[in-house]
This record gives C-alpha cells, structure tokens and sequence, in this order.
C-alpha cells in the first residue's frame, strides 16, 4: 500500500474530517494471527492553522482544525492581548483558506513581543523569560469558589464521556470549563493540551460565559503554561487526571489556584490552596496514579 492510498479519499472522510479526525487505511496485527489484515481506521486531524493579529504578527499553531475562531480568541487572551471579548474588534476566517484566521484587536502596541512564531500541537511557553514574566505578571484568583470533593471526579468523568475524538483515535486531548456545581459551560477537544484549553476558554469568551470563580478539567498533565492560562482566565481550580510539574504548582501557588492531580473516583492529590476543597483530607492515591493517559 503506497503513502498515497494511505488516506481515504470519499465522502465519509470528509465528514470525519470536519469533526477532528482523518479516516485512513492500515494494517492490524492482532495476538495469534498468521496475517494483518487492511482495516479503515481514524486518526486525529493535524494541520496548521494561522492566526493573523493585525498590527501584530501571525502566529502558526499546529493543531486540530475545529472550533477555530475559539482557538484564536482563547489563544489572544492566554497572550495578554485581550482582556475580554469586547477588545476584540474584528474577527474573520479567510474565504480562500479557512486555515487562516484574522483579528484585530483593540491595542496592539500593548502585546510584548518573544513568543515563538511557530508553535507546535504540544509546544507551550517557551524560553526562561517568558516564564519569569508570567511569574512576575500573574493575577491572583479570587476566593469565591468551593466545591464538595465528589466534584472533582464528576467533571473529569464528564470530560472523558463527551471525547467523541479521543474515543475514535485515542490521539486528542480535551478541556472543560466548569461552575461550583460541576456544570459543563464549555469543552474543547485538540491534539495539544494548550490548544484544547484555548479552545475552551475561547468558547466561554464568544459565549459571554465569565470564567472568574469557575474551575477547568483536564485530559493530561498540569504544566506551567495551564497553569498560567487559568489564572489569565480568573479560573480557581484546575483539576487534571494526571500529574502537575513543580513550576505548575509554584505558579498555582502564587496565583492562589487550588491545583488538584490524579483525580479519580474517590482519590486526588491536592498540591496548592486545598480551602477550596469541602472536606479536603489526605487519601492513598491509587495504584495506577503514575501512569500517563496520554504523553503530550
């Protein structure tokens, strides 16, 4: 089977394609058999997507090419070039190539340059400055959110429930944002934990839903740049199935985010601010507490 027959060229791929995913053709080995056999399988979407910030430069983000404009607005806000939807002045998506994104914002001159131009599915902050600066810069949340420790459990199992894309490729991550009752306002899918983030927060953003008081679930590790998004966000709690780096759980310390780990049902670590948690104690972590769900 040539590179070029790889993927399947019909309809359904590109109804599949619209949703996240490529439909494809490969060879499977299961235990026992003599031979592979040729099956259609689906993988996740990955392709660049450009956002073109008027009066301030484009920025390329490799990513899953859906709820797009979420993206771009999640990702100007994680940026510090906007503080809410209204400092967004216009926003359009090219007629000859939807992978191109324009905004133009309220105040260019305010966005500091020495971000990377170019940033991968899995890329976040980059560079020892950046980090000091967002250190520096970080908000301090607010202290209005308390939740039941079952909360916690119940949105990062909701989170996994509603990964259409993950459940078909296994290849994406995913991001929620939710209110003190665990409610759902808004969820994104990518194969980059920032993009999926972006995504979300974006959504809450064009929906006007205000994010301040509110919590975030997340499919993978807890880095720095979550972190930071969050706080940006006005988010007080990140809880993420996974682990937390040492520079998320200084940076969630300082800007008073409860951060929460290995949530499952029943279990979580609770690294920073646990006030918010009712009940917080300490409890055995599960066998399987180290094991990624997913690498990147």
């Amino acid at each position: 089977m040539t590179n070029e027959n790889r993927i399947i060229n019909n309809n359904n791929n590109e109804n599949t394609s619209a949703k996240g995913m490529q439909a494809v053709k490969i060879h499977r080995f299961s235990h026992g058999a003599l031979q592979a056999k040729e099956v259609d399988d689906l993988v996740a979407t990955e392709q660049a997507v450009s956002i073109v910030v008027d009066e301030v430069g484009t920025f390329t983000i490799l990513c899953t090419p859906t709820d797009i404009e979420a993206m771009a607005v999640g990702f100007v806000f994680a940026e510090g070039m906007i503080d809410t939807l209204d400092d967004v002045l216009d926003i359009s998506v090219s007629q000859r190539d939807p992978s191109v994104i324009g905004i133009k914002v309220q105040e260019p001159s305010r966005v500091v340059p020495g971000r990377n131009l170019i940033i991968a599915s899995s890329c976040g902050l980059c560079g020892s400055r950046n980090i000091a600066r967002t250190l520096d810069g970080m908000s301090v949340s607010s202290r209005s959110l308390r939740v039941p420790a079952r909360v916690l459990a119940e949105v990062l199992d909701h989170l996994e429930s509603v990964q259409d894309v993950f459940a078909k490729t296994g290849g994406t991550h995913a991001a929620g944002v939710f209110d003190a009752n665990g409610r759902t306002l808004s969820f994104a899918e990518d194969l980059g934990r920032h993009n999926a983030m972006d995504k979300a927060i974006g959504k809450c953003l064009l929906g006007r839903l205000l994010t301040e008081g509110c919590g975030i679930s997340l499919s993978g590790r807890a880095s720095f740049e979550m972190v930071s998004k969050a706080a940006q966000a006005q988010l007080e709690l990140v809880a993420s199935v996974s682990a937390p780096s040492s520079l998320a759980i200084e940076a969630a310390e300082r800007a008073g985010i409860t951060l929460c780990g290995f949530v499952r049902s029943g279990y979580a670590n609770v690294y920073t601010h646990p006030e918010r948690i009712e009940g917080c104690g300490s409890h055995d972590a599960p066998d399987d507490r180290r094991k990624e769900v997913r690498e990147s």
